[in-house]
Formats: structure tokens, C-alpha cells, sequence
């Protein structure tokens, strides 16, 4: 009876913990992997600050072509300019988030972000330092689940739930064999149709800076059709961008 006992008990303590091990060594060996693919943890830890110029275009009105210019602290403050043409209009979009706050200015007409739209700030902010990679294994305000095996434009990864409280949940994705981020995606709100909708944003090339892989051609889909599509034509890290960047003119 005493050796039934005990081997139930261990059998118990198998299936309680055993499986649980399994899958957070799963998830630390694909961030692993994913960091040392991306420049690893040294280089990742010392990122600062990143600038960055994109064209690209929307699905928008038959195609709408633009430019982009971003500027952010990886400590979770941005700016992005946008500029593109509308039925032979030109219209300058600039957006910002100071880390507390948020503005846009709209063709020089400035005001506020209201709490819709700074609700979506704070979550690209959050968002911004997830896909980062650095730190996140030890990042206690994240909990890290495993999404199993599926594919990215057909070729085979692995994917991570990441979970914190007071933010969305954000699923990245790596390609197996190289350990490269290869698809974030995530609920977003739409301003067009002021709806939630699944967002997935799928790299499709990427470019060496610095001795990093960052992204060079990103395809974004909401709710499985393509939204836009960005190629980065210049990227470069910095150790420090002034804060005066990103507060409100």
C-alpha cells in the first residue's frame, strides 16, 4: 500500500510540475535563441535609442503611398511623421507619445490625444519595448506562455504569448530555424471603423545595423487583409534622443 501511495504521489508531482518545467525551458530556449539571432544580449541591452526613416504604402482609397520618419527611446517614449498624399492633397500627420502623454498634429492643427487614442499610444509604447527582446525572461511584470509550432509565410515557427496586467496580450512569433522575430500580432483599435481588430505585423526582411538584425520590410494585416505595407530605408541607433523630441510644441 505504502509503495502505491508513494508512487501515486510521484506520479502527481510529474504531471503537476513536470510538463509546467518542460514548457518554460521551451519558451526560455526560443528567447534565447531569438535574442543571440538578433545581435545578442550584450548588444540588445545597450540599445538606447533608434531613428529610423520607412516609405511604404496603405490600403487605402486604391493605395495611398507614404513616408515615415520615427524617432523613440526604447524606454518607451516616440515620435512618427507621416506624410502622404490624399486625392491630391498633401497631408503631414505627426504623432507623439512623451512616455505620460500624447499629441498629434494634423497639417498644423495641434491638439491632444484623447483617451482613445492615448490608450493605443501607451499600448504601441508597451508594445515597442516587448518585440525589443532584451529582458523579457526576466521581467516579472510579464508572464510568458508557449503558442506551439505554426507558420509564417510558410516557413515553420514558435510562438510566445506575452501577458501583463493593464495591457493587451501580444503573440510574437520566431522562425524556427533561424530564431528570428518574424511576426508580432495583437488586438488594435481601428479609427477607421472604430472596431478592435487582430493586427499582425509580419516581417519579411530584415537588414544588419550596428551588428543587429532590425527589421528592412514589414506587411501588416487586420483581421487577415493587408493593411499596409513599410520598407525601412535607413535605420540607426543612438545613445540618446532629448526628451524636448516628443513634448508637445
Amino acid at each position: 500500500m505504502r509503495k502505491i501511495v508513494l508512487a501515486s504521489l510521484a506520479m502527481l508531482l510529474l504531471v503537476c510540475f513536470g510538463p509546467r518545467a518542460s514548457a518554460q525551458e521551451e519558451i526560455q530556449a526560443i528567447i534565447n535563441k531569438a535574442v543571440k539571432a538578433h545581435g545578442g544580449a550584450e548588444k540588445l541591452n545597450k540599445l538606447k535609442c533608434v531613428q529610423s526613416k520607412s516609405k511604404g504604402k496603405l490600403e487605402l482609397l486604391g493605395g495611398v503611398d507614404f513616408t515615415q520618419e520615427v524617432s523613440a527611446k526604447y524606454s518607451g517614449k516616440f515620435k512618427e511623421v507621416l506624410e502622404m498624399e490624399i486625392m491630391g492633397n498633401k497631408v503631414k500627420v505627426t504623432t507623439a507619445f512623451d512616455g505620460t502623454k500624447g499629441w498629434i498634429s494634423a497639417n498644423g492643427t495641434l491638439m491632444d490625444a484623447n483617451d482613445k487614442i492615448l490608450e493605443e499610444l501607451k499600448e504601441a509604447s508597451y508594445g515597442m519595448k516587448v518585440a525589443r527582446l532584451a529582458n523579457i525572461l526576466n521581467d516579472k511584470s510579464l508572464h510568458l506562455s508557449a503558442l506551439g509550432q505554426s507558420k509564417v509565410e510558410g516557413r515553420p515557427a514558435v510562438g510566445v504569448k506575452i501577458a501583463s496586467e493593464g495591457h493587451r496580450d501580444i503573440d510574437l512569433y520566431f522562425d524556427k530555424e533561424s530564431g528570428l522575430l518574424v511576426k508580432v500580432e495583437g488586438r488594435k483599435h481601428d479609427f477607421q471603423t472604430m472596431q478592435e481588430v487582430t493586427e499582425e505585423r509580419i516581417i519579411t526582411e530584415y537588414q544588419e545595423v550596428d551588428g543587429q538584425k532590425t527589421a528592412k520590410k514589414v506587411l501588416v494585416n487586420r483581421d487577415g487583409k493587408k493593411f499596409m505595407e513599410v520598407e525601412v530605408t535607413e535605420a540607426k541607433f543612438l545613445d540618446d534622443i532629448d526628451d524636448s523630441e516628443f513634448k508637445k510644441p
